[in-house]
């Protein structure tokens, strides 16, 4: 669309009240439709890239989202400072904070999203649930826990509904504060967690319990509505394929859904947004059992984070609807007007470790190359040398394809995935990969238990530590052979055709993951070699982007050098081959007495202390990271001799915390 002010009448400027991917796909709209825009930021991200892409930015405090980017009298302030007319929330944070909303429309600043009392009301999921019974969905049998309530009295309440139970946090979202519970016996740990996620992310530990579905399909509808009582929705959503509660792949038309049951629970999710007078884009959520019978789950009063798959099968600018409901526009749209073409697919990428329970990583960004050779959509707020932090939530970008059907769709976003790199920390795309391979996915037949029954590697491809030292050093030859304009791999022009090729050796010392592997190449041919490791040879080739071991075939799909460190995507895996000139390593040892922070975060809960006696895999620690609070167990049996952190403290990844004096 081309930009032109006029499209927008009652606001010139928007602040964007977030930060990341969705700051920046905000901006691309309002930029097309000629509004100016103000990008806040916090301390830890005075580089990103949302600051950068805006027209105006301002500072609104330190690191901790309480500090700046949950600060609603700041951020007020800041679009005050900036002469905003209206504040975009995007997702998470204020988004569906209902005095966040009351207080812009006090200060006369235009709130995108529906009234402060619509949140209010749908944001607490007993009344959001009392308002779907009125319009006639079903739902599933729940009881509210107050925060001085008696465990003997929950326990009950639990034991009525009946096990397996859910924990969800009254006010929350996006999976926080949400505890699957399947035995009484593990009740109260659940409980304690959920509470203080749910107090941290959203300032309330009140907390639900409702009856769990165990194997149901997460389909969710986008619905519009505007302010002259037109309603619509966009077809659905599934977003089935989760982690603690946590979409990572969300897909458009759902393969459980057929047009009777999509217009369904259409019609009643309109009917929901109808009886409280929506305003603007939501989506009404549901759990779909085995026998396609569908209970309500929650509203979400706000731009969904998968909402690009949406906008793929309609072509339409679910950001631009809300812009000009909010300018005080007529949606334009009826219900026949909305067509699904095709099928959409959206993978989330995280910064967090699949192998290690899917633990938030921090550190620096080193290589971030998206792929470039195809229409895949992303949506993403990185660059290179941008540090991760532990204040906010791991997803950092999103991968967005789009094909004539749902094979298509899987194939296009998997080819894009493999030729997209990202190195630095800790990541989940050789994960996404594995899923979009396997033949459990592509069957269509998941459900939100899918992860867990299936069980899927980091990686389809299982190489030992010399192999990719092999592929590394292969790949460093080639680079130099370009480099220097040699017309083969290792080869000076004069040398073409040389009959004595095979009497060529070349040694090399890779490390990789933490392993110092020497070799030497010999050239067998202009493109194959003998490599010899510690008196085993491996037969290898390289040629046309594809490196043979021994018979088996790795396509090469990325790789890039920086700082003699070599970043390399084959298959479905990923890894890092740094050039050593030295021979002596210094070898970290692991001291199995020591209790280290498994990564960034704030300790908010301690256990124990000096001189207590503790079990191996005995929870010590509350660490919080990334809004989620995460257990540390001991490493070993024995004593503590010295807790080394209080409760309240910023701890680095890898930092000690405590040591235990193990026993013999």
């Amino acid at each position: 669309m081309k930009k032109n002010s006029k499209i927008i009448k009652n606001f010139k400027k928007i602040l964007i009240a977030n930060r990341g991917e969705i700051a920046v796909r905000i901006m691309k709209t309002a930029k097309n439709l000629g509004l100016k825009t103000v990008a806040v930021y916090s301390d830890e991200d005075s580089d990103s890239l949302h600051a950068k892409l805006a027209d105006e930015k301002i500072n609104i405090g330190k690191g901790p989202s309480a500090e700046s980017y949950l600060s609603i009298k700041t951020i007020v302030n800041a679009a005050k400072n900036t002469k905003s007319d209206a504040i975009h929330p995007g997702y998470g944070f204020l988004s569906e904070n209902a005095d966040f909303a009351k207080k812009c429309k006090k200060e006369k600043l235009i709130f995108i999203g529906p009234d402060y009392k619509t949140i209010e009301a749908m944001g607490n999921k007993k009344i959001a649930k009392s308002i779907a019974m009125k319009v006639g969905v079903p739902c599933l049998d729940d009881y509210s826990i107050l925060s001085d309530e008696k465990m003997v009295k929950v326990n009950q309440k639990a034991k009525n509904i009946g096990y397996p139970i859910m924990l969800k946090a009254t006010n929350g979202g996006g999976g926080k504060g949400m505890r699957l519970v399947l035995e009484q016996k593990d009740l109260k740990s659940s409980l304690n967690l959920a509470k203080a996620e749910s107090m941290s992310a959203f300032g309330s530990d009140d907390i639900i319990i409702e009856k769990a579905l165990i194997k149901p399909r997460h389909i969710e509808v986008q619905i519009f509505g505007d302010n002259f009582g037109n309603f619509i929705h966009l077809g659905e959503r599934d977003c089935s394929v989760q982690r603690r509660h946590q979409k990572i792949i969300e897909e458009s038309p759902s393969p459980a859904v057929d047009d009777d049951l999509r217009k369904n629970m259409g019609e009643v999710a309109c009917a929901a947004a109808k009886e409280i007078n929506y305003s603007g884009a939501g989506t009404v959520e549901f759990l779909l059992d085995e026998n396609k019978n569908f209970y309500f789950l929650e509203m979400n009063t706000r731009l969904q984070v998968e909402h690009p798959v949406t906008e793929l099968v309609t072509d339409l600018d679910l950001v631009e609807m809300q812009l000009k409901v909010a300018d005080g526009q007529a949606l334009g749209l009826t219900q026949e007007d909305i067509e699904l073409y095709g099928h959409a697919m959206e993978v989330r990428l995280y910064a967090e470790d699949p192998s290690n329970n899917f633990m938030p990583s921090t550190g620096k960004i080193e290589v971030w190359s998206p792929d470039s050779s195809s229409d895949t959509r992303y949506d993403n707020g990185i660059v290179e040398g941008q540090t991760i932090s532990p204040f906010y939530d791991p997803m950092i970008a999103k991968v967005i394809s789009k094909g004539k059907d749902r094979e298509e769709a899987i194939t296009k976003l998997r080819q894009s995935l493999l030729k997209t790199a990202l190195f630095g920390i800790k990541n989940n795309r050789d994960f996404l990969i594995s899923i979009l391979s396997s033949a459990a996915f592509k069957s269509s037949e998941v459900n939100t238990s899918f992860l867990e029954n299936n069980k899927f590697d980091d990686s389809a491809v299982s190489l030992k530590e010399v192999e990719k030292a092999i592929i590394g050093a292969v790949i460093f030859i080639d680079l130099e052979a370009q480099e220097n304009k040699m017309v083969s791999l290792g080869l000076e022009p004069e040398l073409k055709g040389w009959s004595n090729i095979k009497n060529l050796k070349y040694p090399i010392t890779l490390k990789v993951a933490e392993e110092v592997i020497s070799i030497e190449l010999a050239f067998k041919g202009l493109t194959s070699f003998d490599v010899l490791n510690s008196g085993t040879v491996y037969k290898v080739a390289y040629k046309n982007d594809i490196i043979m071991i021994d018979g088996n075939e790795y396509p090469v799909f990325f790789s890039e050098v920086k700082n003699n460190t070599l970043f390399i995507n084959i298959s479905d895996f990923s890894f890092k081959a740094e050039r050593v000139t030295s021979s002596s390593i210094s070898q970290e040892i692991e001291d199995q007495g020591n209790v280290l922070a498994p990564m960034h975060g704030v300790i908010k809960e301690i256990f124990v202390s000096n001189g207590d006696k503790v079990e191996k895999g005995q929870i010590i620690f509350i660490l919080e990271a990334m809004k989620m609070q995460h257990e540390v167990s001991a490493t070993g049996t024995g004593l503590v001799s010295e807790v080394n952190v209080n409760e309240g403290d910023q701890v680095e990844a890898e930092q000690q915390l405590l040591n235990i004096e193990t026993e013999e």
